[in-house]
Order: structure tokens, then C-alpha cells, then sequence
């Protein structure tokens, strides 16, 4: 009966976090589970709007967010470095006491496996970096959003749970206040569009370059799994390119077009 209440408590306590919204978001340096190191001020220093996922494998509402849910990965398909390049995500486990068992699905602490199909860094680090309480006020998940200018906590986006509208909201209004694609100039940026969208099959991509040259085009899975690439020679002026999506499950599909002068950002398409 005391394990029972303990996990019923917990469940509670982590439905209504809350994180430091308004406070400078302290720097930490973190290594993922792949060793690889990343410095939160490097990413916001490169102009990329940062959200930092601090949950638990034990976590339920975090599981929902993160496996059933799965707003994280599309939001990282779209704007991440497969898409506009204009936001950085993290996943940080704030239990010191996971293993890596716990993160594959296969630990006694764990809702199931958080490793599989997710493309942003987990860290797993015990023990935890020394500022982890700066951003999880409240409990889990806290999902913080902070904008690159000035290294502020704009937004929980854990506070819209049920609203994945209002929050990809959110996000879009930092990327546009507060952030910028890294390495591409204003004038850079293609402007695309497809049509019919959605579609039953066929589809066209259409766009306009300045210059005549190869460009490629890229199809993405929801969760930024590239699915093809095909290169076309444009020219100066108008272009029309056909994609033909009828292999293709019905879906959500992302497309970019990316020219030695040009990229564009990530546009969704819908397959019926």
C-alpha cells in the first residue's frame, strides 16, 4: 500500500510543473548518451531557439509527451537541423538513479524504451549537472523554451499540454522574435510552396531561385527519418518539380529544398 500512495503522489506532483518563465536560463555543459558534448550557450550563440524536455523514465506524463504524443520530434523535424535549422532540443532525465535500462525500456524504473526514434540528445548523467533545478520549478515534464537573444525562459510549453496547437505556437514566435536560421541570411531563405496538398499521390513543388543550378529535394518522415533525396537542375525564374508520394503510407511528410545559393524551410505535406 506504501509503494501504491508513493507512485500516485508522484503522478500527481508531475501533472502541474512549473519552470522559472521569465528568469536567464543558467549555462551548463552536458554529455549525451552517445559522449557526445554540447554547451547550452554554444547552441543559443548560434542563434537556435532551445528546448530542454527535463523528464523521468518513471514519469507518466512525461511518456505521454515524449512516446504517445511524440510533439517533440515533429516540432524537430520541422525546424530542427533537417528542417529550418532554427531549433536545438534536449532530453534531460533528472533522475539520477536511471540507468541506461531504464532509458532502452528494459530497466524495474522505466515507462518504456525513450531511446528509439527519438533524433535529439538524451542526457543521462549521474550526477546531475549542478543548475538542473533552474529548469524543472514544479516537476516533471518541464519543457522550457528559451530564446537565443537574450538566454530568457520564455515559456513551460508543459503548461498547454493539451493544446499542441498553442504550443507550436509558441515556438514559432521565439523562432521569429528571437532566432534565426544558422548560416542562412535572410535573402537566403526559398519560398516554396506544394501543391495539391494534401494529396492522394502526386504533388507539385513549386519555387523560384535566382540562379540556374542543382538543387536537391529532400522528403522527411515526421521524425525526420530522410526517406529520399533526388537532385534537379533548375533555372532562373519559376520552377515546378513533381514528387510522386503514392508509395507512401497516408501521412505527415516534410519537404526541403536545399541549392548551393538557397535552402528553404521545411514544408509539410500531407499524403491522403
Amino acid at each position: 500500500m506504501k509503494k501504491l500512495i508513493f507512485t500516485i503522489a508522484i503522478y500527481l506532483t508531475t501533472t502541474v510543473s512549473f519552470a522559472q518563465v521569465g528568469t536567464v536560463a543558467p549555462d551548463f555543459t552536458a554529455t549525451d548518451i552517445n559522449g557526445n558534448v554540447h554547451n547550452l550557450y554554444d547552441y543559443l550563440d548560434d542563434g537556435k531557439v532551445v528546448i530542454i524536455d527535463v523528464s523521468t523514465t518513471w514519469c507518466g506524463p512525461c511518456w505521454l509527451l515524449h512516446h504517445d504524443w511524440h510533439y517533440l520530434e515533429d516540432w524537430y523535424a520541422e525546424f530542427g537541423p533537417n528542417g529550418t535549422d532554427q531549433l536545438a532540443i534536449f532530453l534531460y532525465e533528472a533522475d539520477e538513479d536511471t540507468g541506461l535500462d531504464d532509458l532502452n525500456g528494459t530497466g524495474p524504473n522505466t515507462q518504456g524504451d525513450w531511446i528509439t526514434g527519438t533524433p535529439y540528445p538524451i542526457f543521462n548523467e549521474s550526477p546531475t549537472i549542478p543548475v538542473l533545478n533552474s529548469f524543472i520549478e514544479g516537476g516533471f515534464p518541464t519543457v522550457d523554451i528559451i530564446c537565443p537573444s537574450d538566454r530568457i525562459i520564455k515559456y513551460n510549453l508543459w503548461e498547454n499540454w493539451s493544446q499542441p496547437e498553442v504550443m507550436r505556437a509558441q515556438i514559432i514566435e521565439l523562432i521569429d522574435q528571437c532566432g534565426s536560421a544558422a548560416g542562412i541570411k535572410e535573402n537566403n531563405l526559398l519560398e516554396a510552396n506544394i501543391a495539391p496538398n494534401p494529396t492522394t499521390g502526386a504533388t507539385s513543388i513549386r519555387f523560384t531561385t535566382t540562379t540556374a543550378e542543382t538543387a536537391t529535394i529532400n522528403l522527411y518522415s515526421v521524425s525526420g527519418q530522410l526517406i529520399s533525396a533526388t537532385t534537379h537542375q533548375v533555372v532562373s525564374g519559376s520552377n515546378a518539380i513533381e514528387l510522386d508520394m503514392s508509395s507512401l503510407e497516408a501521412g505527415t511528410y516534410f519537404v526541403k529544398i536545399n541549392s548551393i545559393e538557397e535552402v528553404s524551410k521545411m514544408i509539410p505535406v500531407v499524403k491522403k
